[in-house]
């Protein structure tokens, strides 16, 4: 189990609301049983200042969803509670008082209400030709949480001055039951709105002829692997529709692109989908989800990928169920053989890796260049122990001696890398050192925000002029660069390496060993100065890319495709 995961994991476990709810039991108790106001008003300070430092990032944050609301209610009653009795004891209870405090119980338990149908009001579809869609609130009702809070936090202070705060406590009242009511239609309002979706989707995609799908389902933060497919299924020139299975998902593509995404979260969901003019599927990873939209057979499924790498999960046995996989070139279709993994032989097409037809030639050999920069592309943690190909442990030492050596770095982590504690700790020192170089020395670093947003992948490459990374699809686009790059083997030595990750012999090995890397000079030395491998580099560019013209990769994905589609004569 991962560290995430332990993490996780804790605070399902956590005995915080609990501790929060037995300490405002006891203030109310205190205040009703002892009518000791000073110690209840105290205790209940600490249990509000408990709740809002748990909430923090929800109330930094005030989503236009429902945030926090529903959170701590017994708390927040029991609270109540020990308002009512501070004001009856300091004899303030009247009847203005009764009626704030029957209405503050009121409007903290119409929280969750609002939070469960906030929950049915999920997303469904975005860029429907036609359609407006209310895939979100119209307004920030997020603000009830803190509003509520801060109502009640006025009911318990309100013995220190009850003829000013008990009106100010009832006027935000009227605010909040102004905001439920209101977020309760708008929800209403999205609810039908999706239900109507729901039942126009045959007829909505029966006008729009969409000629195949992309079928997504995939983690946080993996949007990259659609958007990469975009600009070269687009060139096929007829309609099509992008299909999640998530509200995440959704939410990650439905303002990235002007096609229509469509939102299918259960497997019956998936059959309005099924119209006369769908004739395939394009699939960018082996989400396991991927089984339920490959059983309509009457469709073609082809598989992409998002990369071309020697991980095992390029040579996962499930690419059998597709009727053909997309292969950048010899590569792809010899690694099954490579993994023991028999294929039938017809699934493959080459098409080569259109996503590098704007990756710049290097500007000379190394060794002659003034000023170098150098791209560190670490790959992340990977799910398991065996496809953990990740150099970030000793990423410090590697920026760090490009850094010694003079060069430009240009920093662009996996965007899963920071999910794992120990590589975000590593990316964090690693953008600390090359600000501090900046600050320095003046040199042009690139890392954070402007090399993993601002820039994309094709940008970093034609940027540099070496790249260092680890086994990741990344290393077969750089090849078609043809300037000098390095490897990192984390566990295996050299030759074993270069056995298990056959693109490693068109590079240089940095081998590290134990967290400590063993042949950095002699490595820096061939990346950066000899490039004793050039010759060799480009043969192997023609085996993993394909026998492509270097003008011709995305046309050649075009003719592919529209040819399995059965678009070549239309």
């Amino acid at each position: 189990m991962t560290a995430i995961s332990l993490r996780k994991a804790a605070d399902k476990l956590s005995l915080w609301p609990a501790a929060v709810n037995v300490l405002a039991a006891v203030s109310a108790v205190v205040a009703v049983a002892a009518g000791d106001t000073t110690v209840a008003l105290f205790l209940a300070l600490v249990v509000l200042a408990a709740v809002v430092r748990r909430q923090r990032k929800t109330l930094r944050r005030v989503p236009r969803g429902i945030g926090g609301a529903g959170r701590y209610l017994t708390s927040r009653f029991l609270l109540v509670a020990t308002s009512a009795a501070l004001l009856s004891t300091e004899g303030a209870l009247t009847p203005l008082a009764v009626v704030v405090l029957l209405l503050a119980i009121l409007i903290i338990a119409a929280e969750p209400l609002l939070r469960t149908l906030n929950g049915m009001a999920v997303p469904y579809g975005a860029n429907i030709p036609g359609r407006l869609a209310r895939n979100a609130a119209t307004f920030p009702y997020g603000w009830l949480f803190p509003l509520n809070l801060l109502i009640v936090l006025l009911l318990v202070l309100a013995t220190l001055a009850p003829t000013v705060l008990v009106p100010v406590a009832a006027g935000l009242i009227v605010v909040s039951l102004a905001t439920v009511a209101a977020a309760t239609f708008d929800v209403l309002r999205r609810i039908r709105a999706r239900h109507s979706f729901q039942q126009d989707l045959p007829q909505i995609l029966e006008e729009m002829e969409p000629v195949f799908y992309i079928y997504w389902h995939a983690p946080a933060r993996s949007a990259f692997q659609v958007m990469m497919w975009l600009p070269y299924l687009e060139r096929l020139g007829v309609p099509f529709a992008i299909v999640v299975r998530t509200v995440g998902n959704f939410r990650q593509l439905h303002r990235r692109t002007e096609h229509p995404v469509i939102l299918r979260r259960s497997m019956s969901d998936l059959d309005a989908l099924i119209v006369p003019s769908a004739r395939g599927v394009f699939y960018v990873n082996n989400a396991m989800r991927n089984t339920h939209m490959i059983r309509y057979s009457a469709l073609t499924h082809i598989q992409l990928l998002h990369g071309e790498s020697d991980k095992a999960a390029s040579a996962n046995p499930i690419t059998r169920m597709y009727d053909r996989d997309f292969v950048a070139g010899q590569a792809a279709i010899d690694r099954f053989d490579t993994f023991g993994v028999p294929m039938p032989r017809d699934i493959f097409r080459i098409v080569g890796r259109p996503q590098v037809e704007n990756v710049l030639q290097a500007r000379g050999p190394i060794g002659e260049l003034e000023d170098r920069a150098v791209l560190y592309a670490p790959t992340w943690l990977g799910y398991q122990a065996e496809t953990n190909y990740s150099s970030l442990p000793v990423g410090a030492d590697i920026v760090r001696t490009l850094l010694e050596r003079g060069c430009r770095v240009v920093f662009r982590p996996h965007p899963y890398a920071r999910r794992a504690p120990e590589l975000r700790q590593a990316c964090r020192e690693i953008t600390e050192m090359l600000a501090a170089d900046a600050a320095a020395t003046g040199r042009e670093h690139l890392f954070g925000s402007v090399a993993e947003s601002e820039m994309d992948v094709v940008d970093c490459f034609n940027a540099v002029d070496a790249m260092i990374s680890d086994v990741s699809g990344v290393v077969g686009d750089f090849l078609h660069s043809g300037k000098p790059l390095a490897m990192v083997s984390p566990r295996a030595g050299a030759e074993e390496f270069v056995e298990m990750n056959p693109m490693a012999r068109a590079a240089y090995v940095l081998v590290a060993v134990d967290g400590v890397l063993q042949n950095l000079d002699s490595v820096m030395d061939a990346l950066t100065r000899d490039d004793p491998y050039r010759a060799e580099r480009e043969r192997w560019a023609t085996y993993y890319l394909g026998d492509i013209p270097r003008d011709g990769y995305a046309q050649r994905f075009v003719d592919v495709a529209r040819e399995e589609l059965g678009l070549t004569d239309d």
